[in-house]
């Protein structure tokens, strides 16, 4: 079952490769909220019927960014936010990320994020959904750090 959702991930990704000369804006900033404690916990999955994937880039080439760490926490069905639900994973070679959760019973359904990489600005950020869905894709474009 896992290595199904991998390559269905894959192929995903895969098919939404950056363009040359694409342009990518930041990704805006949305506050972490009253909710946030560390992510401690490295784990791929951390429920079931969601599926969570997307690019990590960087502004403004639309360059992959590989190994980023991507911390991730949410409320559950329940609408609770639990340490179940907060866990980190890395972006792989390509920049891509993915893992499987359960839907975020909030209104407006959304799930925290802060991603950092070498050499980028830490993003703190949100998805926010509108209409309950089995798949997410959410790329997520960071700023260089500023080189004097």
């Amino acid at each position: 079952m896992y290595m199904h959702f991998i390559l269905v991930a894959a192929l995903m990704l895969a098919l939404h490769a950056p363009t040359a000369g694409a342009s990518c804006t930041p990704t805006p900033h949305h506050t972490t909220g009253t909710h946030y404690q560390p992510v401690t916990e490295q784990r791929v999955d951390i429920g079931s019927g969601v599926t969570v994937h997307g690019r990590i880039l960087a502004a403004p080439n639309c360059k992959l960014v590989t190994n980023a760490r991507v911390a991730h926490w949410q409320a559950g069905e329940d609408g609770y936010y639990a340490d179940r639900l907060r866990a980190y994973l890395l972006a792989d070679a390509e920049g891509r990320y993915a893992f499987e959760t359960e839907w975020p019973a909030l209104s407006p359904p959304h799930i925290h994020f802060i991603i950092t990489a070498e050499g980028y600005q830490a993003l703190e950020t949100q998805w926010i959904g509108d209409t309950r869905t089995r798949n997410i894709e959410f790329d997520m474009v960071l700023r260089p750090v500023a080189t004097k």
